[in-house]
């Protein structure tokens, strides 16, 4: 069976049993034997929908639930296989993973180390290669109306800034800024640099090989861009631009480590108690 007709199979084996929960109460639909009460709604609607976009999203539920019934009660007219073993299995999964869940919120270590991501690089260089384009940037965005926009415009685009004038642009950028990044490990790709500044690309690979500075402005705002670095495809990432998926591979380890430990210690313990045999 595919996971899809499974999925529909728990859905609308759910929906029964939500509607055969309670005999009593306001009827909102009915579909053969089965009925939604009003009291099945309660929670439908985030609080602050307006009455029109609440009695649409309303419909649509009831809509949906009456169309799940009448397919499913089809289903059962022409299907004579049961589920018994599929539901067990899914609910076995379920409880299953909830108690992983457990387990791994109580235990993880949610710490990782620099050295620890910076071992991993090392050790794993070859796995991050390059598969678009990227370059390290400072940015700010400000208003054009902005009253430093001229001394901050100034600053931002010399070829090269002390570091006082720096900490002069930061501080400006901070001020009036609507947004803005001067980290020296902030890489982007190029689909990124085009969401952050309003610039045409024609040719990339060019574009990004001898552009240094980008000033653009529209309707509203100034967008200042220093291309400090660039990463071409095929080569190897930088590790800032990594270290955030590295630290997420870092902590899916420690995961999996905590739930194998903790299913060969149950193991352990139920075949010491004897409270499980093979035969």
């Amino acid at each position: 069976m595919s996971a899809r007709n499974l999925t529909l199979l728990l859905l609308g084996t759910l929906l029964v049993l939500a509607s055969c929960k309670r005999e009593t109460g306001e009827v909102v639909a009915r579909a053969y034997d089965k009925y939604l009460y009003k009291s099945d709604l309660a929670g439908l609607v985030i609080e602050g929908t307006s009455p029109e976009d609440s009695a649409i999203v309303v419909q649509n539920y009831i809509n949906q639930w009456v169309q799940q019934m009448v397919v499913l009660e089809k289903a059962k007219r022409n299907i004579t296989k049961t589920f018994d073993l599929e539901l067990q299995n899914y609910k076995n999964s379920l409880i299953t993973y909830e108690y992983e869940s457990l387990i791994v919120a109580q235990m993880l270590d949610t710490n990782v180390a620099d050295s620890e991501i910076e071992e991993y690089y090392s050790t794993n260089t070859e796995t991050f290669v390059l598969r678009s384009n990227i370059v390290k940037v400072h940015y700010v965005k400000i208003d054009k109306n902005a009253p430093q926009l001229p001394k901050l415009q100034k600053l931002i685009t010399q070829r090269s800034l002390s570091e006082k004038e720096l900490m002069e642009v930061e501080r400006l950028s901070a001020v009036y800024g609507e947004a803005f990044s001067f980290s020296n490990d902030y890489w982007i790709t190029t689909s990124q640099l085009q969401s952050i500044a309003p610039v045409e690309i024609a040719n990339e690979e060019e574009f990004i090989r001898n552009t240094k500075i980008i000033s653009q402005t529209d309707n509203q705002y100034a967008y200042f861009v220093r291309i400090l670095d660039h990463k071409m495809v095929n080569q190897i990432a930088p590790i800032d631009f990594v270290r955030t998926s590295i630290r997420s591979i870092i902590l899916n380890r420690r995961k999996m480590d905590i739930i194998k430990n903790m299913q060969r210690d149950l193991l352990k313990k139920a075949t010491e108690k004897g409270e499980i045999e093979i035969h």
